[in-house]
């Protein structure tokens, strides 16, 4: 079991880097331990460094649960947050030398949870949108290499057209890219196609938060959670606001329901309907 959990941590400690867009040698430096200790943490090899893992995960600002969830999905924006507070006296610990930044990490990593390749574009169109969302200014070519290397991984596709233009390919993301993607992409097309059905009919006011949303589907696939357990769990402010833009709509569209005690009740809880637990099924995630 405890090299189940080792294996666990190691895999999503890679996550973690490689949406921070670090490498081995910039994560080590800046955690203050080796490259080769970081590797063998992130591989659980029987002849890892426990102390450095322990130090190595106070660096980055997480917990041994956290890293323990194989459900782990904490975005890059998180990370980057948590790290940044982790190191209030440090402003830049979360960004790298733009040189040492590789093109088709902040495809993977940036681009494509941003669903900057979710329709046709191409390379210039590409680096302009990277350009200005991430700040990264990259070299035409090495962008266009980047992208015909994930062409060659089955990730994208490319067209026949002039000028080539690239899109994300129909397999599921994997998992070190956006483990919710694909149900946020769901969630997106549920609430879109029902707009007529929002919350209280305010549907040009509510703005529902879709990861968060799906962050409490997950949340809820192994048992009942209160509305004060399901907010902190996603990392949410338990207000009004915030259920009208994600339990009221679960709820509005038949995903989650409240138990059986009054809906006043202090003791109230949520729960997956049938529907949301067929909808975690079609996505290989119940």
């Amino acid at each position: 079991m405890a090299k189940d959990i080792n294996y666990i941590i190691g895999k999503n400690l890679e996550i973690v880097r490689k949406k921070l867009l670090f490498s081995r040698k910039i994560s080590a430096k800046k955690a203050e331990i080796t490259p080769r200790s970081l590797e063998l943490i992130e591989k659980a090899d029987k002849y890892l460094n426990i102390t450095d893992r322990d130090k190595y995960i106070d660096f980055l600002g997480l917990n041994l649960d956290t890293l323990s969830d194989k459900n782990f999905n904490l975005t890059w924006q998180e990370l980057s947050y948590i790290l940044t507070k982790k190191h209030p006296n440090e402003n830049n610990i979360s960004e790298i030398e733009p040189n040492k930044v590789i093109p088709k990490q902040v495809i993977t990593q940036r681009a494509m949870p941003d669903k900057l390749l979710e329709t046709p574009i191409s390379v210039t169109e590409l680096k302009v949108e990277i350009q200005k969302r991430f700040k990264y200014n990259f070299d035409r070519n090495k962008l266009q290499n980047a992208l015909n290397n994930l062409v060659f991984e089955g990730t994208l596709t490319k067209s026949n057209d002039t000028p080539i233009k690239y899109q994300r390919s129909n397999e599921k993301f994997n998992r070190d890219i956006d483990y919710m993607f694909d149900l946020v992409v769901k969630l997106e097309q549920i609430t879109t196609n029902n707009t007529s059905n929002l919350v209280n009919d305010l549907s040009n006011k509510v703005k529902p938060s879709l990861r968060k949303m799906a962050k409490i589907l997950i949340t809820l696939k192994d048992c009942e959670k209160s509305r004060s357990e399901l907010f902190t769990s996603i990392g949410m402010i338990n207000d009004s606001n915030n259920v009208i833009r994600t339990i009221s709509v679960l709820e509005k569209f038949n995903l989650i329901q409240k138990t059986k005690l009054a809906p006043k009740s202090s003791r109230q809880k949520y729960k997956l309907t049938e529907k949301g637990s067929q909808l975690l099924q079609e996505l290989d995630m119940l």
